[in-house]
């Protein structure tokens, strides 16, 4: 493909010097690409400039929430294009993907606002397709004034709007920039759930968890959350058949074992605190 397409193309990152480029390539048929910066202190703009794409930075108040920054890239970003895609650094869009955006922006409108997309993770040079339950979808493409998100970390579209799918998927460098990125992200990540299942567990309201997609299987896990880290596991590595992809399908299962084991020792911990026990 070498014409551009009517798409904005916005990727989200932070300290993301060594990606970004590689996600930037991919979008060249794109009428426009920006990379939408959150406080970068590494070349991230360096980079991203001298691969073509504009740099805007915006820092919002802590704790940073993707659905918050991907709204915020509508209101700010000056779009002119009917379709908007978000794409993050350890991101590509494949030649398939790119054919059937482009199909996409030439139809009449088709009455739909919004699409889920689907990745490929790649873990180590290798697609989990059984590990991670492939198609996993996620809320990626929108039309521009008639859709936004919610939920803030694990982010969906806002209710009451026609979603559609497309089934090509995109590609997900799932620990491009290696474990100890890895680490420090679902660190975050757990903490974030950790506020979440505690506020429920004092209220006894489901409303505590948020806006999510997935609402029944994250209300599920708050309420048995001791459970989190063996559920995780056996649920990737058993019942999607994730034994079937190798060695390295045990090694990413572990490591979502791992990140369930934070959730659930943050959890001991802040209500500790918070009654003033040691830890």
């Amino acid at each position: 493909m070498h014409d551009t397409i009517p798409l904005t193309a916005v990727i989200l990152t932070k300290n993301e010097e060594s990606q970004v480029a590689r996600a930037i390539a991919s979008l060249r048929f794109c009428r426009r690409v920006v990379v939408l910066d959150s406080g970068s202190t590494d070349g991230t703009r360096r980079v991203a400039e001298a691969a073509g794409a504009e740099f805007v930075v915006n820092v919002p108040d802590p704790p940073f929430r993707i659905s918050e920054q991907r709204n915020w890239a509508l209101d700010h970003l000056g779009i002119d294009t009917p379709w908007v895609l978000y794409l993050d650094a350890d991101e590509v869009v494949p030649e398939a993907l790119a054919r059937r955006l482009a199909r996409l922006a030439a139809e009449p409108d088709s009455g739909l606002d919004a699409y889920e997309l689907t990745p490929r993770y790649l873990f180590w040079g290798t697609w989990l397709r059984r590990t991670q339950g492939y198609p996993n979808w996620h809320p990626r493409l929108v039309r521009h004034g008639r859709a936004r998100f919610a939920g803030g970390v694990w982010e969906h579209f806002v209710d009451g709007i026609r979603v559609g799918r497309i089934e090509e998927p995109y590609d997900h460098y799932a620990n491009a920039k290696g474990l100890r990125d890895w680490l420090d992200r679902h660190y975050r990540y757990a903490s974030w759930d950790a506020d979440r299942i505690i506020e429920m567990l004092d209220t006894g309201s489901v409303a505590a968890l948020g806006t999510t997609r997935k609402k029944g299987l994250r209300r599920l896990a708050a309420r048995f959350w001791p459970l989190r880290p063996l559920a995780r596991f056996l649920h990737m590595y058993v019942l999607r058949l994730g034994f079937l992809e190798g060695w390295k399908s045990l090694n990413f299962c572990l490591l979502y074992f791992c990140y369930e084991l934070m959730t659930v020792n943050l959890i001991v911990e802040k209500r500790r605190q918070r009654d003033g026990r040691d830890l």
